[in-house]
């Protein structure tokens, strides 16, 4: 049975420990393992209390509601290359504002003139910069930030798991009373669910998985809301120590070639139109003026559900803010992770091809 993209589905059949797992990876960093990359962006509130950062518009509702600490974040245009709008970025600094977050997206990191001025605004304001690359962690160290974030379960096999890092000490960070048990484990009974379906050693449909992982994650936008906070769990961890790192990035980079050279619909740009070399992709973002049409006909004919990142372009804080209303309703993303081969890109390539207006 072949179904594409959403959540993994977790295998405990071939699974065995790793060299060069994610723990490897980071040795290099003072790290704070969490489960999800909404306690990252708690914890690192701390640095900002009472006080603003400035965030990009285009973000996720993790990041849009994810601080605590009373700190208010003010947002800034992203341009529809993800390039920063450092104009924009300039004119919102204010005696109140303590930082600037930055996120590297879908892989791609930002560029060299981005990398240069945000570190001059920050020497000439004394900021600090956070650095989110929940979606860029394998396409380098950091361009610009004192600390970095990555939800690393959009990465692997898990059902929880994120970092907070730093070169860094990371002792101003006060880790008292972060629990264990974190919500975000809710997703393994769906992760189990799909695996099996997948495995056809189960008679349901695909909706039903679907719906389990859409309920968790519903439950898991109260707690954006709130200061709870969760170490990453001893479940996942062990989860991470079977996955090789550096297998997983020549797959991805593998499969996003492959699909790169095979679509061709005229309904799609790409978002990003060159890779660097060293970038690592999260998936392959295009800009689709039919989004929703297209996304609608993949999952009903193909059951390929594309990444749509994000909605939260419909909240008024962001939606009036430079591209971001048009980088939300057109950008659909899709999956070249290591879960596929070469005849599963082909398949969904020729997929997205036959959609048709």
């Amino acid at each position: 049975m072949r179904t594409m993209g959403y959540d993994f589905d977790i295998d405990f059949e071939n699974i065995g420990i790793k060299k060069n797992n994610i723990f490897d990876y980071m040795a290099d960093y003072n790290c704070i393992y969490t489960d999800s990359g909404r306690t990252c962006i708690k914890l690192v509130s701390q640095l900002f209390a009472g006080k603003e950062i400035l965030v990009p518009a285009f973000s996720c509702f993790s990041v849009i509601y994810g601080f605590a600490y009373r700190v208010k974040p003010v947002f800034y245009a992203v341009n529809m290359d993800f390039t920063l709008n450092l104009d924009d970025i300039e004119k919102k600094i204010t005696n109140q504002t303590a930082g600037i977050y930055i996120t590297n997206y879908f892989g791609h990191r930002i560029n060299e003139n981005d990398s240069k001025k945000i570190m001059e605004l920050k020497r000439k304001y004394n900021l600090l910069i956070v650095e989110d690359n929940t979606q860029s962690l394998f396409s380098g160290k950091p361009t610009v930030g004192d600390y970095s974030i990555s939800s690393i379960r959009k990465w692997f096999p898990v059902p929880d798991g994120g970092v907070l890092y730093s070169k860094n000490d990371l002792s101003c960070i006060n880790t008292n009373g972060i629990k264990r048990n974190s919500k975000q484990n809710k997703k393994l009974y769906p992760q189990v669910v799909k695996h099996l379906f997948l495995k056809e050693k189960l008679d349901i449909q695909p909706k039903y998985f679907v719906d389990m992982f859409a309920d968790v994650e519903k439950e898991l936008d109260c707690y954006s809301d709130n200061n709870e906070k969760y170490l990453m769990s001893d479940f996942t961890e062990f989860m991470f120590k079977c996955n090789d790192v550096y297998s997983m990035i020549e797959k991805r980079k593998e499969n996003e070639k492959i699909l790169r050279s095979a679509i061709n619909s005229p309904y799609l740009v790409h978002a990003i139109e060159k890779r660097n070399e060293n970038e690592v992709p999260f998936n392959l973002p295009m800009y689709c003026t039919v989004r929703e049409k297209m996304w609608n006909y993949l999952v009903d004919e193909f059951l390929i559900y594309p990444s749509v990142l994000w909605r939260t372009y419909l909240y008024d804080e962001v939606n009036n803010i430079g591209d971001t209303k048009k980088m939300g309703e057109q950008i659909i993303s899709f999956p070249v992770d290591q879960r596929y081969c070469k005849e599963d890109m082909l398949f969904l390539a020729d997929a997205i091809n036959s959609f048709k207006i």
